[in-house]
């Protein structure tokens, strides 16, 4: 029994000496003049004698002084403080960390893992890693804005008109020309519709009539870069020419029609030259009276007007 509480005894003696010796050799380490100096740097948070005492917590006295050494840098060991920013420089290698707290323990403890790596990485392989502070933020690059849509447009287009509310229906087809002017969702728009002339009938009575609508307004409108749809509201005055052609006495008249108009369009794509699609009314409170000797008024030309057009929108400015 005396003899086991000895050998317990002896053991446990070995152990604390051992234990006191390996402590001894990383302070010796750390305090070793000629590792110092090769761990430099005006940083005060970390200071170069806190990371050599980290990095003698990572490499045993033996491998530390001639990994440091043999780096052909002088100082192998560079520490820069920026700040909330700290840069670490080891034989060229520049690692730059961010910690806003500026705990300079945990600086260090960073800063002498990088190390390790840098000058003995397998020497740490299986070692953990202190966590690692916030990344350095970086600036991003300046998205391009889209280029501005364009401050006006010329629509050219077909066009076909029928109107409605007369004895007889008549249908027109002719050329449309549009323009827009305005960037913002609300903008100016005019335009005018040269229609064919055509023969029709109203009360009996055959007349060639030929008209030209033209109307101003304002025009609500939505960019994309697929569809770009609008809507449309306006006064109208139309010139109305009609000729009877039966009769045995021709004769013929121009008036004028005053109405209103709406419209409802899409263009496809934002670029300058685009194609488009719209659909018209136009309506006509007073149509013109439609006159024929002996029976007088024979009736009145449409009251309302709907229309349909197609063609390439261009845009300038």
């Amino acid at each position: 029994m005396r003899d086991r509480v000895l050998r317990t005894t002896c053991f446990v003696i070995a152990a604390l000496v051992g234990a006191c010796a390996i402590s001894a050799g990383r302070a010796d380490a750390a305090a070793d003049p000629d590792l110092e100096a090769l761990i430099a740097g005006s940083s005060t948070c970390p200071r170069p004698d806190l990371v050599l005492a980290e990095l003698a917590t990572l490499l045993p006295p033996e491998r530390l002084g001639p990994r440091l050494h043999a780096v052909a840098a002088a100082p192998a060991v560079e520490l820069v403080d920026l700040g909330a920013p700290f840069q670490v420089v080891v034989a060229g290698h520049v690692r730059e960390y961010r910690d806003d707290a500026r705990d300079c323990m945990q600086r260090a403890r960073v800063a002498a893992v990088f190390v390790a790596m840098t000058i003995d990485p397998a020497s740490i392989a299986a070692a953990p890693a202190p966590p690692p502070p916030a990344p350095v933020a970086t600036i991003a690059a300046p998205v391009a804005p889209p280029p501005a849509p364009a401050g006006a447009r010329l629509d050219v287009a077909a066009a076909l008109d029928a109107g409605v509310g007369s004895s007889d229906r008549v249908a027109q087809g002719g050329l449309a020309l549009r323009l827009t002017v305005g960037r913002e969702r609300l903008a100016f728009a005019a335009g005018a519709i040269a229609l064919w002339p055509v023969d029709t009938s109203i009360g009996g009575v055959r007349l060639r009539q030929w008209r030209l609508p033209i109307d101003a307004g304002v025009r609500l409108q939505r960019g994309g870069d697929r569809f770009a749809p609008y809507a449309e509201l306006g006064v109208l005055a139309a010139v109305l020419s009609e000729t009877a052609i039966q009769l045995e006495t021709s004769s013929g008249r121009t008036t004028v029609e005053l109405g209103a108009r709406g419209a409802l369009g899409v263009r496809v794509g934002a670029s300058r030259f685009a194609p488009f699609a719209a659909l018209h009314a136009e309506l006509i409170p007073s149509p013109p009276e439609i006159y024929a000797l002996p029976a007088g008024v024979a009736g009145h030309t449409p009251w309302f007007w709907i229309g349909a057009s197609a063609g390439a929108s261009l845009g300038f400015l």
